[in-house]
């Protein structure tokens, strides 16, 4: 059976879309905790962990493309 978490792996390729969908879930989590009053620093910390993750898959998808 192969490591999958090899470099091009199952998990590798994975990582950058858990990693959104777990900053999206943070970012819901903390609008919900502004609205009952909690800082604004919840959220907008949720926002910065969505672009290293947007990012990740955005250069995943033109290295794909590059690669046809």
């Amino acid at each position: 059976m192969d490591n999958p978490f090899r470099d091009g792996g199952p998990a590798e390729k994975a990582m950058p879309y858990l990693s959104l969908i777990v900053s999206a879930i943070l970012l819901a989590a903390g609008v919900k905790m502004h609205r009952e009053g909690a800082s604004l620093f919840w959220p907008l910390a949720a926002g910065l962990l969505m672009l290293p993750a947007c990012h990740a898959i955005y250069r995943r998808m033109r290295s794909q493309r590059d690669r046809a």
